[in-house]
């Protein structure tokens, strides 16, 4: 394989958009790799176009991005952040991936027994949505954004998008053992958002023969940990261990 035949799929988080993965994108493409990072559907805009979008529509239009450059390129690698993970785990389970990178990617956002949650009210959001279409959360200090920079929805989270996205992972956890491509992982032990617990799911349900989890420690305690790729703690370190990855699996698959 050489690398102008090689795509690099970016996937953006729930809520969020591209700029999550700007850089990583940018370093991919630097290294000869084109890359796409497309905004995925309901996003971008404002929240009642969020709240009318759901997994079955990411998950679609993903497939067909993944699709279009199959047709383009001999090889196609997925690299998802947070919920943009769990939909490249998801095309994992259904085609034969040259390879998946997974960043701080939920394929489950609470436990009941033993309890955790980044929010206690999780597990109630199938029942509160019949109530109201948006629950107000503060906004990240400036502080915060000035440690891991975001651009996305603020000041309130739309109940039905989050939960067809808790109904989504389950089932894209449920598929794990399917996944049999070159696979990386990537999480903070400190992840707020998504609890690490998520990372060893992943890392030990799936069946394949190359993979390989990096824990990324964060020290501030100001932010959530959750913005892998925009933290100013591991971004650098997020493009040095994703791109030697995606080298990687192209020089054992070209010595095969």
């Amino acid at each position: 394989m050489t690398k102008k035949n090689i795509a690099c799929l970016l996937i953006h988080g729930f809520g969020g958009s591209p700029f999550e993965l700007q850089d990583l994108a940018s370093t991919l493409s630097q290294a000869g790799y084109f890359t796409r990072l497309p905004l995925l559907p309901g996003h971008g805009q404002d929240l009642n176009a969020f709240h009318q979008t759901g997994f079955n529509d990411w998950v679609i239009f993903v497939e067909q991005e993944y699709l279009r450059l199959k047709k383009e390129f001999s090889q196609v690698f997925v690299i998802g952040f947070s919920m943009g993970g769990s939909l490249g785990l998801y095309l994992a389970q259904k085609y034969e991936l040259p390879g998946l990178v997974s960043i701080a990617a939920p394929v489950f956002l609470y436990r009941i027994f033993p309890f955790k949650a980044p929010d206690w009210k999780l597990p109630l959001v199938p029942i509160l949505r019949y109530f109201r279409k948006y629950w107000p959360i503060d906004p990240a200090s400036p502080q915060s954004r000035q440690i891991a920079p975001w651009q996305g929805y603020e000041g309130a989270m739309a109940l039905h998008p989050l939960t067809s996205l808790v109904k989504g992972i389950k089932k894209v956890r449920q598929g794990l053992p399917k996944i049999k491509c070159p696979l990386l992982v990537l999480h903070s032990p400190q992840d707020k958002t998504c609890i690490v617990d998520n990372a060893w799911e992943i890392i030990t349900k799936v069946n394949s023969p190359i993979r390989r989890l990096e824990l990324l420690p964060i020290e501030e305690r100001i932010t959530s940990g959750h913005l892998l790729p925009t933290h100013q703690e591991t971004k650098e370190r997020v493009k040095e261990i994703v791109l030697n990855f995606v080298n990687y699996i192209i020089q054992v698959k070209s010595e095969a």
